[in-house]
């Protein structure tokens, strides 16, 4: 198991900050021992368990006059949940294209099912949009509706997502569905449009931005106030084993053991840690570490002159800005590998108490190298906070939903690969689904996220194979010298799940 309490003092992400007041949810009922038996155990607190607790509480769900409990090892949105970058946004082209290449690169999908899992995330975003309409917590939230600008900064890179984005629309039309709101540009003024320096192209979408750990609160609030389940939660309870038993589960935490009928695993980077070595989930979905910065613009993008969108950028940049106007910027760790700035290695860890010097140094100057017209910045503007999160990796890059095989009441969502706020929210829907039918219903979720036993396995294989082909291509390299070698062995290592 992970080490709950951690031997470190965890970096302050911007949501965690702006979120710390007598209604946060922070230490709730940290010192008192939960009951010994429910109905429905949920284990993690972050955004999966928040959105299935919400689920699950409402009037004639699986939770409806039962005993439900969730565990968290730490504070409520204390993980990935309470330190992502805010932004929904739902994947398009280039996804579609990337969700078709062969395991273990891409999802090894067929185009009807990659056509499935973009249109999942969309609605996504309208899902997310109904609950925090219906329940009235919009301005709780910060949650903002709009588009998402996707920025190509050369002719080669426009000419390439132009062809994935019209094979992608086609695909779409032959299935009956239409753009959905996209539109890719080009334009005379396309600086005024994305502002970024030596924009190509453009492609506009539907996008969103919402305060990760407002949201994550509100979710477990309401779920909390349900009169239609006994609802009740424990931060400060890290689970440290779960025992399978006669008509369920054991939980075994310092303040106890719960006997539950039903167990939720709702962990993500930590799923590894209830499941043997020897176990198949055990190495499909891993911890991936990332960073990201909060940066108070300048006079020159601010008020009237603020950002207009959420960003998706290459190299797996991504920004969106607060409706206080700071900006949430992540990505870099890609390039900073490349460069040889940063091993491929530093996403490995478990440890989010710091941030990189390199990496700090990337997101500092990401705006003033990129966006046309930018600065001059003065003291406290620019980069005034950084922060480190752990998000998942996952062999097939999609998420991990259903029913454990071979654990009889034992059930997982997980794995969201850094792309949890456009698919957590959907997901949560069709677990509550499946947890009072027994089924997994395909019209609510991909067929691609269940968990089957042959799906785990024909990542690993394909893993496997690729594992065994890197160490052929390094015994051609032997000759080389040393120091060449060992940087492409760190570089071959940074593009493979092992």
């Amino acid at each position: 198991m992970a080490s709950f309490p951690q031997p470190f003092i965890s970096s302050t992400s911007h949501w965690q900050a702006t979120n710390r007041g007598a209604s946060s949810l922070y230490n709730h009922n940290k010192d008192t021992c939960p009951p010994s038996q429910a109905d429905i155990l949920i284990i993690g607190g972050g955004m999966m368990g928040a959105a299935l607790s919400y689920f699950l509480t409402r009037k004639g769900a699986e939770g409806e006059g039962k005993r439900i409990i969730l565990l968290e090892a730490k504070d409520i949105g204390s993980g990935a949940s309470g330190r992502n970058g805010g932004h929904v946004g739902p994947a398009t082209s280039e996804s579609y294209h990337s969700l078709m290449q062969p395991l273990p690169f891409g999802a090894g999908l067929t185009s009807p099912e990659a056509i499935h899992v973009i249109q999942a995330e969309r609605d996504n975003l309208e899902l997310i949009a109904k609950i925090i309409h219906d329940e009235a917590i919009t301005d709780k939230v910060d949650f903002w509706k709009g588009r998402l600008c996707e920025v190509h900064q050369s002719d080669e890179e426009s000419a390439i997502y132009k062809a994935r984005y019209l094979s992608w629309l086609a695909a779409r039309q032959s299935y009956g569905l239409g753009g959905n709101g996209d539109t890719f540009c080009y334009h005379a003024d396309l600086k005024q449009v994305s502002r970024f320096k030596g924009t190509t192209s453009v492609q506009l979408r539907p996008g969103g931005s919402v305060h990760s750990h407002k949201l994550c609160t509100e979710l477990t609030r309401l779920a909390l106030n349900s009169t239609h389940s006994d609802y009740q939660v424990y931060t400060w309870t890290p689970v440290s084993s779960l025992t399978q038993t006669n008509g369920g589960w054991i939980a075994h935490t310092a303040k106890g053991k719960i006997h539950a009928t039903k167990a939720i695993l709702c962990v993500n980077a930590y799923t590894k840690d209830f499941f043997g070595k020897e176990e198949l989930l055990h190495s499909h979905i891993k911890p991936h570490r990332s960073q990201i910065a909060l940066i108070t613009p300048p006079a020159t993008f601010s008020g009237e002159r603020a950002l207009r969108y959420t960003y998706n950028m290459q190299e797996d940049g991504y920004l969106m800005q607060t409706p206080m106007g700071g900006i949430v910027l992540g990505g870099g760790l890609t390039e900073l590998v490349k460069e040889g700035k940063l091993s491929p290695s530093v996403s490995d860890s478990v440890d989010d108490s710091g941030t990189f010097k390199a990496w700090d140094e990337y997101l500092a100057r990401y705006c003033p190298d990129n966006f046309e017209g930018w600065g001059p910045e003065g003291k406290g503007e620019g980069a005034t906070r950084l922060w480190s999160g752990i998000l998942s990796a996952v062999k097939d890059k999609l998420p991990v939903v259903g029913a454990v095989p071979g654990k009889e009441g034992m059930y997982l969502a997980a794995g969201f690969h850094g792309h949890g706020m456009s698919r957590i929210f959907s997901t949560g829907r069709a677990l509550a689904a499946i947890l009072q039918s027994g089924i997994y219903d395909e019209h609510l979720l991909p067929r691609s996220f269940e968990l089957t036993t042959e799906r785990l396995e024909r990542s690993r294989d394909a893993s496997r194979v690729l594992v065994k082909e890197q160490a052929s291509s390094m015994a051609l390299l032997s000759e080389k010298p040393a120091k060449q070698d060992a940087k492409k062995k760190n570089f071959l290592s940074a593009c493979v799940i092992a």
